[in-house]
């Protein structure tokens, strides 16, 4: 019941942020065109990339010594703003060493950017690695609906500012991106508030799961020994995050090198449109960091976990299914005629996001059970997958051959992640598609 509740909130946050995203995509999708699309989609992936390396695992490394408050939260949070920081300076060199000829001259001719660009991409990506790395802290404190609030606000807020650009006659390429830096930058202001809020609340202290992470093995006092070990703690979880990325985003730059960018602006409204679905079942991930991440809870966590296995596939066939059905008619009509084809890419795709459902659940439960790594190997071993599918395939098929190959990696890493879960538990087929 606990599990519905919780997850009920977010769901309704979600169902709008998805709306939202959805309509700010096609939208920015049927005025820039094909070509400029393309450059969007690829700008965005290298943001997102940049975000996930940096990050380093900070915010995840922290839940443990947050739930069972071996470490002062003040001080956690330092050594987090702190890793930001030095971030921030990194960003701010690469912003201008985009500047110079060689890399403009590329950056201009596969991703579109004009000179100064890259310090409005600078800002996405200062807001997307600071909305996940303090979105933990909050998980960790049991605020589980926060984060999906901010991230709704967030789309709503994106999607009227890309309507009124549109309205107005005024959107561009540059401003399209600018409205992304905006919104992430505001979606993580809004964040670090509620988070400096809440933490300086006092909180359960929970004890640690039997094979949990020792959180006592971080250094509670000197801020400048904590901030590598938070490093050293979150670097494989961190990988796991950038691997997924890398799924998700690596076969439009391989598209890109063989058709080109208006190939990846036809694929990337299919990719968009079909990911969406993903935030639903998502929308349980951070009860399972949640209840997996201690041994003091009044529900079994398996249970949990199957549970949110059963409703995260239930919800993503519903919405799956018709969408299959409609892909065609419906994106050309919502992103227009020049993206007719993004309609087969897109039933291509959906069988293997239904099949990774599973996964995008799973994934917080092996977070919270401190298995961080088993969601690495299979992302790994799903990239591996995708980028061998897709060399084959995209030279010969184009958009579709990649959301085949995507289709075929996805139902692979889903696989992988079901089958550790069912023997970690000790959990049967028909028990998980069932129930006991």
């Amino acid at each position: 019941m606990k599990l519905i509740q919780a997850g009920s909130r977010i769901f309704v946050s979600r169902v709008g942020q998805v709306l939202a995203n959805a309509a700010a995509v096609l939208l920015v999708a049927k005025i820039l065109g094909p070509e400029q699309q393309g450059h969007y989609s690829l700008t965005l992936a290298v943001s997102l990339l940049l975000a996930s390396l940096l990050a380093g695992g900070v915010g995840l490394a922290a839940v443990p010594p947050l739930r069972q408050g071996t470490v002062p939260a003040g001080r956690l949070v330092r050594a987090q703003f702190a890793w930001i920081a030095l971030v921030l300076g990194v960003l701010v060199m690469l912003a201008v060493w985009t500047l110079q000829a060689v890399p403009a001259d590329f950056l201009a001719r596969h991703l579109g950017w004009s000179r100064g660009l890259g310090f409005i991409v600078l800002g996405a990506v200062a807001g997307i690695l600071t909305f996940e790395v303090f979105s933990y802290n909050l998980l960790a404190r049991g605020r589980l609906v926060i984060g999906a609030t901010i991230n709704g606000i967030r789309a709503l807020g994106h999607f009227g500012a890309v309507g009124a650009l549109v309205l107005l006659g005024a959107m561009t390429f540059n401003r399209a991106v600018t409205l992304v830096s905006l919104a992430q930058i505001a979606g993580a202001a809004m964040l670090v508030g509620v988070m400096l809020r809440e933490l300086g609340r006092p909180g359960p202290v929970l004890p640690p799961a039997g094979d949990g992470p020792a959180a006592d093995a971080l250094p509670a006092h000197s801020l400048v020994r904590l901030v590598p070990a938070l490093l050293r703690r979150g670097w494989v979880g961190q990988i796991s995050a950038v691997a997924y990325f890398l799924l998700l985003r690596l076969d439009q730059g391989i598209l890109e090198h063989f058709r080109g960018a208006a190939e990846v602006g036809i694929y990337s409204v299919a990719v968009y449109t079909g990911e969406m679905l993903w935030l639903l079942p998502g929308a349980l991930t951070p009860l399972l960091v949640h209840s997996s991440a201690t041994s003091d809870r009044s529900e079994d966590p398996d249970r949990t976990a199957l549970q949110a296995v059963r409703l995260g596939i239930l919800v993503t066939l519903v919405v799956g299914i018709p969408l299959y059905l409609v892909a065609d008619p419906l994106l050309a009509f919502l992103a227009g005629g020049a993206y007719v084809e993004s309609g087969a890419a897109l039933r291509a795709l959906l069988p293997g996001i239904i099949a990774f459902a599973p996964g995008a659940v799973l994934a917080g439960d092996f977070i919270g059970r401190g298995k961080p790594h088993w969601n690495t190997q299979a992302s790994l071993l799903t990239v591996a997958v995708n980028v061998v599918a897709a060399m084959w395939l995209i030279p010969r098929h184009g958009a579709v051959g990649a959301g085949w190959a995507s289709s075929v990696a996805y139902a692979v890493g889903g696989g992988v992640m079901v089958g550790r879960f069912m023997k970690e538990t000790g959990t049967s087929f028909r028990t998980l598609l069932r129930g006991p």
